[in-house]
């Protein structure tokens, strides 16, 4: 079953800064949660369509390396990266980057996501949900904080 999650924050800057911000590896570190560690062993760049990635992502003492291709990449509005490996069974995550004036936008993550051995799995649904809220929250509060420190 697949499940999809939206999250949504205003940020002061404009929509070409918040791309860059998020297209930037070297930020990452500063919008993952302390209890998570993110390592990248391969990103292909430019970030563009068709470009792949492989993460080592440890939270707690899980450590998964995820694989993922960019699915679409479109300047300055759009990135959607696709896990072709993962611990899920489907992993989607839209990055949305929506201009609301010269020096506001708004950022959107939208993220779809299926986990194996459903039914037995659905259990958990609600335990991922709430731990990506979080993550989600957190990520969104650090980009703003960010943004916030380097805007003009």
């Amino acid at each position: 079953m697949k499940h999809t999650l939206i999250f949504e924050t205003p940020i002061p800057c404009s929509v070409k800064a918040l791309f860059d911000f998020h297209a930037d590896t070297n930020n990452l570190a500063l919008i993952t949660p302390k209890d998570t560690s993110v390592e990248i062993l391969k990103l292909e760049t430019p970030l563009k369509q068709g470009n792949e990635a492989v993460l080592r992502i440890k939270k707690g003492w899980l450590s998964f390396v995820w694989e993922l291709t960019f699915e679409k990449v479109e300047y300055p509005y759009i990135i959607i990266d696709v896990a072709t490996r993962s611990p899920f069974k489907l992993f989607r995550h839209e990055h949305h980057f929506i201009e609301v004036n010269a020096t506001h936008s708004i950022l959107r993550d939208v993220v779809t996501f299926s986990l194996p051995f459903e039914p037995l799995s659905s259990l958990a649904v609600w335990f991922v949900k709430r731990d990506m809220q979080k993550m989600f929250d957190y990520r969104h509060k650090k980009t703003k904080e960010a943004i916030a420190s380097i805007a003009p």
